[in-house]
C-alpha cells in the first residue's frame, strides 16, 4: 500500500485557530550542513486563513528518507519533485 497523500478530515487550523485546512501543495526546504534540499509539490493541509501548512507524518518520513539519499552523494543544492 502506498502513502496516503491528503488527510480525509479537515482540521483546524493550530497557529491562527480560526481557520479549517484543505488540501493543497507546499515546497519544503531542508538545510543540513552544506547540503540544501528543496521538495517541490508536496501534499499538505493548508489553512485556509494563515496559509499554515501541515505535512502528514507518512509524508515526513518519506522526505526525510529521500533527503539522506540525497544528502550521501555530496551534493550542495538538489532541487526534487516529491512523488511517493
Amino acid at each position: 500500500m502506498g502513502i496516503r497523500f491528503f488527510r480525509e478530515n479537515k482540521m483546524k487550523c493550530a497557529i491562527c485557530r480560526n481557520g479549517m485546512t484543505e488540501n493543497g501543495y507546499t515546497t519544503v526546504l531542508l538545510e543540513k550542513d552544506y547540503t540544501t534540499l528543496v521538495f517541490k509539490n508536496v501534499p499538505a493541509q493548508i489553512c485556509s486563513n494563515c496559509g499554515e501548512e501541515y505535512v502528514s507524518s507518512e509524508i515526513n518520513r518519506a522526505i526525510l528518507s529521500r533527503a539522506r539519499e540525497e544528502s550521501g552523494r555530496g551534493i550542495t543544492l538538489e532541487m526534487l519533485r516529491f512523488a511517493a
